[in-house]
């Protein structure tokens, strides 16, 4: 069994069609966010975007070698949500970038919940207080990925 460094090869950032691939799904999960939050005209920073990508399957990797598993969506979009508020990537010039960042993230999180709790024939916890406790969460607390990975597991019921 491989156990040292120098067993394991190195990661490679992915390629451009790999980058395009989770740049497009990440869309795919906002696709509606504008419409909802009243948003026009956001902006992305597709290099940080590239960057969380990256930092994505770098964690594929690490559920892999040291846990025997796969990720899965509802970690999938957890890391998607965490390092969205880390690295802001969206930008708009009449909502501050916290902010929408944080939105996005809320939205992006609602989504990914509902996605694996109907694939698994369970519910989400939508309590409005729940939903502004985890907004003011996202925007002004400090949470770690698995932090967040927990919060995602703990809604679905």
């Amino acid at each position: 069994m491989p156990n040292k460094p120098e067993d394991f090869p190195v990661f490679t950032e992915l390629n451009i069609q790999q980058i395009q691939q989770g740049m497009a799904k990440i869309g795919n999960y906002l696709k509606d966010f504008g419409d909802k939050y009243k948003i026009d005209n956001i902006d992305i920073n597709h290099k940080v975007i590239a960057t969380i990508i990256n930092r994505i399957e770098k964690r594929r990797v690490y559920f892999h070698i040291f846990h025997n598993i796969k990720m899965g969506e509802q970690n999938e979009g957890s890391l998607m949500c965490f390092w969205i508020i880390k690295l802001m990537p969206f930008f708009n010039k009449n909502t501050p970038t916290n902010e929408l960042n944080a939105k996005m993230v809320l939205y992006l999180f609602y989504r990914m919940l509902f996605y694996v709790a109907k694939k698994r024939g369970k519910k989400v916890n939508q309590e409005r207080s729940l939903s502004i406790d985890i907004y003011y969460s996202f925007r002004f607390r400090d949470l770690s990925k698995e932090a967040i990975m927990a919060l995602a597991e703990s809604m679905i019921y």
